[in-house]
């Protein structure tokens, strides 16, 4: 067998024999005499063929005979060596999902890329295309070749928003089903440093870099925190403000039966009274500040804190429902009353308010601060000014502090739906599904910048990190189980190390066969995606990289 991506300079002492317009080189291994012919004849073996008058590809069998010369190895685009486990997972939850059809259906020929990018992207845990080409050297392909950064580049700006919609279109279509589900909706920011995004604006960041922001907001299947759709938006504009317009974007994808957990950032007369108009459900936390709470605190919390036949032991803390009415309808108010929390909340803030009072004496003493400079200490403290506005002295704001404690003990939420307080905060808690994903986007896939130039190439990438959370968080929810067994081993990190860990190699013949027996670990997480041996050796035998 010819080593292909091999050559060397031949030996004078082979010969050279055409057949077939190839030219093989031979080494004369011995002599036979033929005694009809009466005269000797060179017994010979195929060492390699010709590339030009001295250069040649060798065989197997070059080394047999001339095991000092040195043989020179093209260097090949592939690695002998691929790590293939995370991607043949991948692979398949692309294919059992069909997200796989529908991207070759929207992009044709530019899907095959899309795919290996989705791949790097959630193998690497990261969206900086810079390592892309040397990262992917020793990992399978959809694709025969490996592409560059610039590559990728040129495909972002190919990917248009007629396309991604389409997309989108068919994803929620797949989702789509009569049975009723609650949608977690959020929204995060990432910052950039580029001047030609549109959408870059200052705003309220969650992490302040004073830098312009781009705001992203996603909505997540509650029951498997399954990314459902995403919405791109000025860094400027106020999430609160932004919900109305995504609730009619779920109304778009044909969305029905179905209701909002939301945060209280989100409650707002408009946002309420959109989910009234299209039917939807929702679940959402008020502000204790709001004047229903306090009406309800005040009707109810005396009674409450008895603790009488109010306590939810598996969530451990005391709950009951009322209805008031909310922006001009009689809705579900459910109270909650958590003195373990507020035990500890409490500490803290009388620790918070001896440290602040320290402060405060110092600054007392230097005599140039003014009320400017101590908004801060404002909510808990009177503060003193001579007459010049410079801050003199303080004393503690008793009734603010009280009035802080006691929202520290209560907490509000409000449902369009009768239920229960205990199962309204079943619901609620399942909203942590979306801050994962959040925290998983920016963590997880290290997408805390844009890292790219212009509007069009920004939302291209924006699209294929959501395909990638979709395959990230398949990832999760097949491996779940084995993480309540094992909470180290089984996390998504974990996860893809260990599956990294199943390499093959490419023997002499060019094929690749798996290097090492599977592991006990290995093997447990390959069957939750359906992939015994059997399927990974025959995928690995056709790589033809």
């Amino acid at each position: 067998m010819l080593l292909s991506n091999a050559r060397v300079k031949r030996p004078s002492s082979t010969k050279i024999q055409s057949r077939n317009g190839v030219r093989y080189v031979y080494q004369v291994v011995g002599q036979i005499y033929n005694k009809e012919k009466k005269y000797t004849v060179d017994k010979r073996k195929v060492i390699g063929k010709m590339i030009d008058d001295e250069w040649m590809i060798p065989n197997e069998a070059f080394s047999d005979f001339y095991p000092d010369v040195t043989i020179e190895m093209e260097c090949p685009d592939f690695s002998d060596t691929l790590k293939t486990g995370t991607f043949l997972v991948i692979q398949k939850i692309m294919k059992d999902l069909q997200i796989s059809d529908v991207l070759d259906g929207v992009f044709g020929d530019r899907a095959q890329f899309i795919e290996d990018v989705v791949s790097y992207i959630v193998s690497s845990e990261s969206c900086t295309f810079q390592h892309y080409s040397s990262f992917m050297r020793n990992h399978p392909q959809m694709e025969d070749r490996i592409r560059d950064d610039t590559m990728i580049s040129r495909l972002l700006k190919t990917i248009g928003e007629e396309e991604t919609g389409l997309f989108m279109t068919a994803w929620n279509e797949m989702q789509k089903n009569d049975d009723f589900i609650y949608i977690g909706y959020d929204s995060t920011n990432f910052n950039t440093y580029a001047q030609g995004i549109e959408l870059s604006d200052y705003g309220k960041a969650k992490l302040d870099e004073g830098l312009p922001q781009i705001n992203l907001s996603y909505y997540v299947r509650q029951d498997d925190s399954c990314p459902l759709f995403y919405e791109l938006y000025d860094g400027s504009i106020n999430d609160n403000a932004q919900f109305m317009w995504m609730a009619e974007l779920a109304k778009e994808y044909g969305y029905q039966n179905i209701g909002f957990l939301l945060d209280r950032g989100y409650i707002s007369e408009k946002n309420i009274s959109a989910m009234r108009r299209y039917g939807y459900a929702f679940v959402l936390m008020l502000k204790e500040n709001q004047v229903v709470c306090q009406e309800v605190l005040e009707e109810n919390g005396a009674l409450l804190s008895t603790l009488e036949g109010y306590y939810i032991p598996e969530h451990g803390v005391y709950g009951m429902t009322v209805k008031k009415e909310l922006y001009g309808e009689k809705t579900n108010i459910h109270i909650f009353y958590d003195d373990v929390r507020a035990s500890k909340e409490k500490k803290a803030l009388m620790e918070r308010c001896h440290t602040w009072e320290k402060e405060l004496d110092k600054l007392a003493e230097r005599k140039t601060c003014t009320a400017a400079d101590l908004k801060k200490y404002e909510k808990l403290f009177r503060l003193h000014y001579d007459m010049n506005g410079y801050f003199t002295g303080y004393e503690r704001n008793s009734r603010a502090i009280r009035n802080e404690t006691k929202k520290l003990v209560y907490f509000f939420i409000a449902s369009s739906e009768d239920m229960d307080a205990g199962t309204v905060l079943d619901i609620y808690r399942g909203r942590d599904n979306i801050e994962k994903m959040f925290r998983s986007l920016k963590s997880g896939i290290d997408f805390e910048k844009a890292r790219v130039h212009t509007t069009e190439s920004l939302k291209a990438k924006v699209f294929l990190v959501f395909v990638a959370m979709i395959i990230r968080n398949e990832l999760f929810q097949k491996t779940r189980e084995l993480k309540k067994k094992n909470r180290k081993y089984y996390t998504v990190p974990g996860v893809i190390s260990e599956l990294e860990n199943i390499e093959c190699t490419r023997n002499s013949a060019g094929k690749y066969r798996r290097k090492y027996a599977l592991t006990a670990k290995q093997k447990t997480i390959l069957k939750e995606f359906g992939i015994d041996e059997k399927y990974l050796d025959n995928a690995i035998a056709g790589y033809t990289y």
